[in-house]
């Protein structure tokens, strides 16, 4: 796996067991999907889309307060007839350190399939109401804008998404590009890679110097690993790769990466096939820069993937679709910042195809907080956990 890392597999550690899981009644409907979550004051939102009887759609969002033992009342956030609504391009809603919160959501920009931009809303008044703020970018050919992160730096918010405009002409790439989002202004539109997956989440997470960002890239010899750069004092860095997996795939997996950080810690984890095996594996960082971390494989028993990872102060959480016994399910590991396993659990067993979404994760009130869809309605459950 490198000079500087250490492939660690979970068998060699004993494993604790992890407390019950707790499904969490939702204000979300019959017809939702897409659940996100992110943290806001000392609670967090859960936001999803709801499809509704006249034919548009809706991106809904709910806060659980720190002290709460519900959702408040869901607010709306955008409707739309032409919301482009799937399961795995999903909006997604983020707190400034103003206080301000945005959300982004996508709408279809002509009637080809997946012509679609990004909106921006802003809330002030911590999302009772929403003003829209336009497109996120400054292009609207018809081709893909979508797959967004957010991520604080300083006191503005910055966005990352996949961009198609150069895919218009014959041979053009699929780029990664970013933009500040600044009170009521969207501003400094770049790119940050010219060649990257088509349509794979991108995650992103606040580093003391600014934002990092991780993505599917993409060689031309069709290797798609995860790549990251992030904003120093000088600029973006070069991308480089988390790790050299040397996954040939010559279509996009839909599977994307997921960052947290606590502090200069750094902790992704992502899907990948290396040696003709699927795999989760887990990257640690202490630098703030990547240059040294360990390798952890969290599952090599032909996991679905779709990722997401939080990070406290003591632990890394990371929760993906794996197997029980033949059934998918939601699978949970709990790592220490040194990289050792303290646990690994199913939390539930779901369905394996797109109908379950992206699952999302967060820590918050001493719960770790997880987010999927089910049956045709988001679910949210919970574990509680008492070290931070």
């Amino acid at each position: 796996m490198g000079f500087c890392s250490l492939l660690l597999c979970l068998s060699q550690f004993a494993k604790a067991a992890a407390p019950p899981f707790e499904l969490v009644k939702t204000p979300a409907g019959a017809r939702s999907l897409a659940p996100n979550l992110c943290a806001v004051g000392d609670g967090f939102a859960l936001s999803w889309i709801e499809r509704n009887a006249d034919r548009t759609a809706s991106v809904r969002v709910a806060i659980w307060n720190g002290n709460g033992t519900s959702f408040d009342n869901p607010h709306t956030v955008a409707t739309s007839k032409q919301m482009f609504a799937n399961w795995a391009d999903i909006p997604s809603v983020i707190e400034a350190p103003s206080g301000d919160l945005y959300a982004h959501w996508l709408d279809r920009i002509s009637s080809k399939t997946y012509a679609y931009g990004i909106r921006i809303t802003r809330s002030t008044d911590r999302g009772k109401s929403w003003q829209p703020m336009g497109w996120l970018h400054d292009d609207v050919s018809p081709t893909q804008h979508g797959f967004v992160s957010f991520a604080p730096e300083g006191k503005r918010v910055r966005a990352f998404w996949l961009d198609g405009r150069a895919m218009v002409k014959k041979g053009g790439k699929m780029l990664l590009r970013t933009a500040v989002i600044d009170g009521d202004k969207i501003k400094d539109e770049r790119v940050l890679d010219n060649d990257v997956c088509t349509c794979c989440p991108t995650s992103a997470a606040h580093l003391a110097a600014g934002a990092m960002v991780v993505y599917r890239d993409r060689s031309p010899k069709e290797i798609r690993d995860i790549a990251f750069t992030r904003r120093t004092a000088t600029g973006w860095t070069p991308p480089a790769l988390v790790h050299a997996d040397n996954w040939f795939f010559p279509a996009c997996p839909v599977n994307g990466a997921s960052i947290a950080t606590h502090g200069d810690f750094i902790a992704i984890s992502r899907y990948t096939v290396a040696n003709n095996k699927a795999q989760v594996i887990l990257r640690l960082s202490k630098d703030g820069k990547m240059k040294l971390g360990k390798e952890i494989v969290l599952d090599q028993n032909e996991p679905v993937g779709r990722c997401a990872t939080v990070c406290t102060k003591d632990a890394v959480f990371t929760v993906w679709i794996g197997n029980e016994g033949k059934h998918p399910a939601l699978q949970l590991a709990q790592v220490s910042h040194d990289g050792k396993l303290v646990r690994r659990a199913t939390l539930a067993k779901i369905s394996g195809d797109r109908s379950s979404g992206m699952p999302r994760a967060i820590y918050s009130g001493g719960h770790l907080w997880v987010s999927w869809t089910d049956a045709n309605r988001v679910r949210v459950g919970r574990v509680k956990f008492t070290a931070e």
